[in-house]
């Protein structure tokens, strides 16, 4: 869950990105100050929904008067013409708080419904979807959240959370083994994951102590040849390159997980619309 407070930062910095010096005065120049409006956000489109209390944070921090008249809860799956808010505040206000409620909706949505594809087509296979750090500065922790709405599970939220051994990683040292000792030896007590391009560098380290093994742009056939290997010594992840296309094929191999960008770098909006 994201606490109030960073939900009021990120608002406040799109608010002051969006208001510029003067504020909206397009609005100022042509609505009585004084006059209230009540605002209604329709979904145009079926969708997860998420970002509702960032939209709420948007309208209340530039009036502090609005009322919430009702609302939809995140995670929802709700169809194309849902009311997921409704609410009262000066006029002048709703529209100078519109694009940044309508931006927090559509992204958050927009991650939360891919999450929520690409785990209804995994589950079934009893495969989970994992999320990784390819996500936009300063809203990474905003992504992640959105992501879990859609029933997607988080990987490394920072770079310490665990041990990542990569190719690049090992390219530095004397092998994949000892790469996995000096892990052990600097911080005993965290997981250590380890990423493999191919069958060879999974045999070097089949009888390692580590957590998770990460199954680097490997296709469906290799990945059961990795699979059989393992038999459960560790978990078996999928990653690089998977898709809408490929998801299912990988799934079907019943990997433990598979660990995708397209949950934070390649999300299509979702479409909403304000109306007063």
């Amino acid at each position: 869950m994201l606490n109030k407070s960073y939900i009021k930062i990120q608002v406040a910095n799109a608010l002051n990105e969006d208001l510029g010096i003067f504020g909206d005065i397009t609005s100022q120049a042509i609505i009585d100050p004084q006059r209230s409006s009540i605002a209604t956000i329709v979904l145009k489109q079926d969708a997860v929904l998420c970002g509702i209390d960032f939209a709420i944070s948007a309208f209340k921090q530039l009036d502090k008067k609005t009322k919430i008249l009702s609302h939809k809860i995140d995670g929802k799956f709700l169809k194309k013409g849902t009311v997921i808010l409704r609410l009262k505040a000066k006029t002048q206000s709703i529209l100078a708080a519109e694009r940044s409620a309508l931006n927090f909706l559509g992204l958050m949505s927009g991650i939360a419904t891919k999450a929520n594809l690409f785990s209804k087509i995994a589950k079934p296979y009893g495969v989970k979807i994992f999320s990784t750090r390819k996500t936009i500065a300063s809203i990474r922790e905003l992504q992640k959240y959105a992501l879990t709405k859609g029933g997607a599970n988080i990987n490394r939220m920072t770079l310490d959370d665990f041990f990542f051994i990569k190719d690049n990683h090992i390219a530095n040292t004397t092998s994949i083994i000892d790469s996995i000792a000096q892990a052990k030896i600097f911080y005993p007590k965290k997981k250590i994951t380890v990423e493999v391009d191919n069958i060879k560098q999974l045999k070097e380290i089949i009888n390692e102590k580590i957590d998770v093994v990460l199954l680097d742009n490997m296709n469906a056939k290799q990945i059961k040849e990795c699979l059989k290997l393992v038999k459960g010594k560790f978990k078996c992840e999928a990653s690089g390159n998977i898709n809408l296309d490929n998801l299912k094929s990988i799934a079907q191999t019943k990997v433990d997980r598979i660990s995708t960008g397209q949950l934070t770098h390649s999300i299509e909006n979702i479409d909403f619309g304000l109306e007063l």
